[in-house]
């Protein structure tokens, strides 16, 4: 307070010797007194302003430039008898302090600048918005987040409430009974019918049921699901040297051990040795070359549309292997190699009109590129010559003359040794 009236009294004592209208002049203030007091500031520029009304007033409308003295020693002219332009009413203390100083750098005609609170600079404006905008990315994550959370929520709950097993069918089933099959598969009726454990079920199918080749489970919304078994067709039957026959698939795996009567159905071996295995296993075998080749053999005819319909296997011999086409037709296919197109040659004969359905014999594939047919067989000689119980002449690749004389010769042994 004491400064302030220090203040007053030294622009009171300045005025006094002033004279004339320059007492009235605004003195320059310094910047220390322009940013220390702005009360102070704005009541001097309002008695200023009201003592060049009076003068000019009184004084009329002839000009006259004087000069100032001012407090920091610079001179300033100012011009007598002009109106001083009237403020506005909603004109602010800053306004026309600036006004009457005239230092303040003027703004850009057009361009506002919103004014900052008390003590706040333009770095603290800059880092209150960046904390405004991460702020506002922070929430919009969350809300993000949540919307995911609840759409996850609401998807549980409409697979939990809504989606129930209550028609369950068994399609290719033709072994076993349905309903013990479905008491293993393990899924009731009113399970859900996505979170119901259908793998687990499919491996106890498999695992109990061995003519069971592949299970497929199918969910058919909203509440029908539907297993599908593929049952392994029988296409052999061993006799073990421990006693019992064994029924083999076409990958040699084994569906079930029976007697002689029950292995009827399924194709003999003849020349597999083996002690048996229990079903579901592989047959193990004292040749595996044996077991080898009666899997290519059984895989192939499978492949071109002849699977099932062999009825003897004849694996003494790997180099002459011999197998019984339904009851007709002793087929031999020497050795497994080339063995593919040996099997698409016999494919072409007995689905073609070459043979008659009557007709019975014997086809050699041993050549590999062409066969050899006798139809002149009897259905007892057909049988004999695909166990190797009748002579066969050995054939070699020579010309189809000599071919020709081969087949006639091996038909006539074959007439001799039936006498």
């Amino acid at each position: 307070m004491a400064k302030r009236e220090n203040e007053r009294a030294q622009s009171g004592e300045k005025r006094e010797q002033l004279t004339g209208l320059d007492r009235f002049a605004v003195p320059e203030r310094t910047p220390t007194q322009t940013g220390g007091n702005r009360r102070t500031g704005e009541n001097r520029a309002k008695r200023a302003s009201k003592q060049k009304k009076q003068t000019a007033s009184r004084s009329g409308s002839a000009p006259a430039k004087t000069q100032t003295a001012q407090p920091s020693g610079k001179r300033t002219q100012a011009t007598q008898g002009t109106q001083p332009s009237k403020r506005p009413s909603g004109q602010s203390g800053m306004t026309a302090r600036v006004q009457g100083t005239q230092k303040l750098t003027p703004q850009k005609q057009g361009v506002t600048q919103r004014p900052l609170g008390g003590g706040r600079t333009g770095r603290d404006r800059v880092q209150h918005l960046r904390k405004i905008v991460r702020r506002k990315e922070r929430r919009a994550r969350l809300t993000k987040i949540i919307a995911v959370l609840l759409s996850l929520v609401c998807g549980v709950l409409a697979l939990t409430a809504f989606f129930r097993v209550e028609q369950l069918e068994i399609v290719g089933l033709t072994r076993y009974e349905t309903q013990d099959v479905l008491n293993t598969f393990g899924i009731k009726q009113g399970d859900n019918l996505f979170f119901c454990d259908s793998l687990r079920g499919q491996k106890r199918l498999l695992a109990q049921y061995p003519y069971f080749e592949s299970v497929s489970v199918e969910r058919d919304l909203p509440s029908r699901m539907v297993v599908t078994v593929k049952e392994a067709q029988p296409i052999a039957a061993v006799n073990s040297t421990q006693g019992g026959w064994f029924v083999l698939d076409k990958d040699c795996r084994v569906l079930e051990r029976t007697d002689q009567e029950g292995a009827k159905d399924a194709a003999e071996v003849l020349g597999l040795r083996t002690p048996g295995a229990e079903p579901g296993q592989t047959l193990p075998a004292e040749d595996p070359d044996v077991l080898e080749a009666l899997k290519t053999l059984a895989n192939g005819l499978d492949k071109v549309g002849l699977g099932g319909k062999a009825t003897l296997y004849n694996l003494q011999d790997l180099d002459s292997i011999w197998f019984l086409y339904e009851e007709r037709f002793a087929v031999c296919v020497g050795d497994t190699k080339n063995l593919d197109h040996k099997l698409a040659i016999l494919q072409a004969l007995v689905t073609g009109d070459q043979f008659s359905p009557s007709d019975k014999g014997s086809i050699n594939l041993a050549l590999g590129d062409r066969a050899i047919t006798n139809t002149s067989l009897s259905a007892g000689e057909v049988e004999k010559t695909a166990r190797g119980q009748a002579t066969i002449q050995h054939i070699e690749n020579t010309s189809d003359d000599t071919e020709g004389e081969s087949d006639q010769d091996t038909s006539d042994s074959d007439s001799s040794e039936e006498e």
